[in-house]
């Protein structure tokens, strides 16, 4: 028999018919009959697998060209599949109820999290309006004709009014500061001559102010359009500019913003939870044979508030390793191998949290790809969720958090974990669901770690969320000009990213921090400058009244 395979080993063509067909007629007539019958059975079950294979990897292609971005799976879909499933299987996947709570009836215990009486969701209709918005009032009076009475002759008097909004835009524009320095000199002595010193700038004797600079870094690295399409904007607001000058300003600006990002990166690395993930950015490479190569930016997503980008030129476990080397307490990632060393060294402080949507991903392709055993996996995973939803939508603390965790999630996830090993054993090891299992069984501990913290979040979607803007970016700027320019990148994404979690608008905070840092801020203080202490600066400064004396 291992003759008969190795005519048609793997890893060669077994579309050879007529080879095929000499060795079943060589086996028949030696009367080997189940020899010939097993290596049909075989190859069909090689064709059956690469076909499996290839159809998995055509779904996930068209799927990121023309499908959907999100996995998540309606009730109806997962239903429709459960049902497909036989009653046993639906059963079991509904055996898991949520115990009653101290002040729940028992009808609420026993429905599902869906339909718990208490969830409310969230309305549409129009929002208000920002009361910060400047105004401007219209009045539209009637006719004079309508203003006197039709029946007596008198005018009416004003009885009210009926009021509606209209939002309008008014285009940015340039303006031009001069700095005029009166000079002084004693006429008599002809000595004696004084001057103001010249106002500090972002760029030492360049052109743009702090708010221009501001505005050509928030465009290219939170709107996203290329430097060129920058230009076009500006010539069509009357002032001409090049790309390479746009460029040189770009380059300014993240130098002097430096030292705020890398004390972003010092207070992600210190939090409690770190969330982390990376994507890829072309980067011009004279020395690659294309010219180009692929390096990696990697965002450090600390208790959602500090958010550090680091750019390295390869994929190397070296990059993540040198940033987290002295990383203490939680990290959430996915199944990275570059990460491991992190956990297994000996003295690692640091503690792998894993992710369960990159868990539920391979479960997703699964179903897609036609078996729909992975809707019961999926099913269980969508409690997990729900259970976390709903504890946000009713802003529940930690105490409670964790309890829900506890007496809800935990049975789920004991049911999951036995479904996935006995699944796994099973399958064929090549097949999508055993490739599913096998991800979750490799990570279940850190996958259950959400069990331990209740300020441990069920997913790394944070992380990945922060990369989009990238993501956006470099779908319009193709490519950094080199290393220098991919880590000037990640310094700005730093800072904007950052204020973006603080509710701050990125352009005045970038206006106003190179202002003060081109005038020579102390680098004591510079902790006075991170977006969330700024926001608070300047809503303190918004609410002390003025003590200035009133203008006569």
């Amino acid at each position: 028999m291992s003759r008969c395979m190795s005519a048609v080993a793997p890893g060669k063509k077994t579309t050879d018919v007529h080879g095929v067909a000499v060795l079943l007629r060589a086996l028949l007539a030696e009367g080997q009959d189940e020899q010939a019958i097993e290596l049909v059975v075989g190859l069909l079950s090689q064709l059956a697998e690469k076909n499996a294979e290839l159809e998995l990897r055509l779904r996930k292609a068209l799927r990121q060209h023309f499908g959907r971005t999100s996995e998540k799976l309606s009730a109806e879909q997962l239903s429709l599949f459960l049902s497909e499933l036989g009653q046993q299987e639906a059963s079991a996947a509904s055996a898991v109820t949520a115990p009653p709570s101290e002040d729940a009836s028992p009808a609420q215990a026993s429905a599902p999290l869906a339909e718990q009486p208490w969830k409310k969701r969230k309305g549409h209709g129009r929002r208000p309006l920002p009361p910060h918005l400047p105004r401007e009032q219209r009045v539209h009076q009637p006719p004079p004709e309508a203003l006197r009475c039709e029946v007596c002759g008198r005018d009416k008097t004003r009885c009210g009014e009926e009021k509606s909004d209209t939002l309008e835009w008014v285009p940015g524009h340039f303006k031009v500061i001069e700095e005029v320095r009166p000079k002084y000199a004693c006429r008599p002595c002809g000595d004696g001559l004084v001057v103001a010193p010249a106002a500090a700038r972002v760029i030492e004797g360049g052109l743009p102010g702090p708010g221009l600079v501001a505005h050509v870094l928030v465009s290219k690295y939170k709107d996203s359009p290329p430097l060129h399409r920058l230009c076009g904007i500006y010539e069509r607001h009357g002032v001409q500019l090049r790309s390479s000058t746009l460029s040189d300003w770009v380059a300014a600006g993240a130098d002097t913003l430096q030292p705020l990002a890398r004390e972003v990166a010092r207070r992600a690395l210190a939090s409690h939870l770190l969330q982390s993930d990376d994507t890829h950015l072309k980067v011009l490479d004279r020395e690659h044979p294309n010219g180009l190569k692929r390096g990696h930016m990697w965002v450090y997503l600390g208790d959602s508030t500090w958010a550090a980008f680091v750019y390295t030129p390869d994929w190397k476990q070296e990059g993540p390793l040198s940033f987290l080397d002295k990383r203490e307490g939680w990290l959430l990632v996915d199944g990275y191998k570059g990460y491991d060393k992190l956990f297994t060294r000996q003295g690692a402080t640091a503690v792998e949290v894993g992710c369960w949507s990159h868990a539920r991903r391979y479960f997703v392709e699964a179903l897609e790809a036609g078996d729909t055993r992975a809707a019961l996996p999926l099913s269980l995973m969508g409690r997990l969720f729900e259970v976390e939803r709903e504890a946000s939508e009713q802003q529940v603390d930690e105490a409670e958090r964790l309890r829900r965790r506890d007496t809800l999630s935990r049975p789920v996830t004991e049911q999951l974990g036995r479904w996935v090993a006995d699944t796994y054993n099973r399958e064929p090891p090549k097949s999508p669901l055993a490739r599913a299992c096998f991800y979750a069984i490799n990570q279940w501990k850190p996958l259950s770690r959400f069990l331990e913290d209740a300020r441990l979040p069920l997913h790394n979607n944070a992380s990945e969320l922060r990369l989009r803007e990238i993501a956006v970016g470099r779908k319009n700027y193709l490519f950094a000009g080199s290393d220098a320019g991919a880590e000037r990148a990640a310094c700005v994404y730093t800072l904007v990213a950052t204020c973006v979690l603080a509710g701050v608008e990125p352009w005045a905070y970038l206006t106003d921090v190179l202002e003060k840092l081109a005038s020579g801020w102390p680098q004591r203080r510079l902790a006075e400058l991170l977006p969330p202490m700024w926001k608070s600066a300047r809503e303190a400064a918004a609410q002390t009244p003025s003590t200035a004396p009133a203008a006569t």
